[in-house]
């Protein structure tokens, strides 16, 4: 699919029921709760993993240099405090967004698998595009989503309220169109964000907390099994305003 096409369907997007939209997500839900707690056990354990690994050696500097010959005075020592404390949240800051980013791309495409009762597509799954031919793509991509969130929350909280939605689109646009450029992808996503904010905002919101009511009433670890569902309102109005072209894809390669 081409943008201008994608941008015609946005502005003819049909009107969408809340109680249809917060009903589908429920169902759909239950097919893909497993992937949505495996992807939140991922991103745990990549977090934990990058944290460790960017403060181990932190440590062990800090006990060289208290414990070591090397001789530095206070200023010294909190200077390159500073700067070490600021590399190690910049690295955790990159490579957690790409992470996040790629994990959540590759959750829309296992929702949409399993939305077709598909047990399985060649190639679709969480490391899909952790790979040498999108990371470049994916590493702006995730900086632009970080950086317009900052620019956002700096102007005042509602602005970011705002970007949140079209953000998230981003997110739905990369997974099905994985070869568009990064301003058509946001060119897109800012589209179909504005079409449909209100719905989006409102059902993601509701849907939301009671993810997380319920996620804390199971227990409170249950929430990472809940809160997956917050994701499938988006994918939802992207598949009923946008739509999906896979089946006539095939046709067209295998020239039927």
């Amino acid at each position: 699919m081409m943008l201008s096409d994608m941008l015609v369907k946005i502005k003819q997007a049909p009107h969408i029921d809340f109680g249809e939209l917060f009903g589908r997500s429920i169902d759909l839900f239950q097919k893909v709760w497993l992937q949505g707690l495996l992807m939140q056990v991922l991103t745990i354990a990549v977090s934990w993993g990058v944290s460790m690994a960017v403060m181990l050696p932190m440590s062990l500097g800090g006990a060289f240099i208290e414990y070591g010959d090397v001789s530095y005075n206070d200023d010294e020592v909190g200077v390159i405090a500073l700067i070490l404390m600021m590399v190690m949240y910049l690295v955790i800051l990159v490579v957690m967004s790409v992470v996040n980013f790629t994990l959540q791309a590759a959750f829309y495409r296992i929702i949409r698998m399993k939305d077709r009762n598909r047990s399985g597509d060649r190639g679709v799954g969480f490391g899909m595009f952790i790979k040498k031919k999108y990371l470049k793509k994916v590493l702006v991509l995730s900086m632009m989503q970080v950086g317009i969130a900052v620019l956002a929350a700096l102007i005042f909280i509602i602005p970011l309220f705002y970007v949140l939605v079209p953000l998230q689109f981003a997110i739905v646009i990369f997974a099905f169109n994985p070869d568009w450029s990064v301003n058509d992808i946001y060119k897109a996503a800012f589209a179909l964000g504005n079409r449909k904010w209100g719905i989006t905002f409102g059902t993601c919101l509701v849907i939301g907390i009671l993810a997380m009511i319920v996620g804390f009433i199971a227990c409170f670890i249950g929430v990472y099994a809940t809160i997956s569902v917050v994701y499938l309102p988006v994918y939802l109005i992207y598949k009923e305003v946008v739509g999906f072209t896979e089946d006539d894809d095939m046709i067209a390669q295998i020239g039927v």
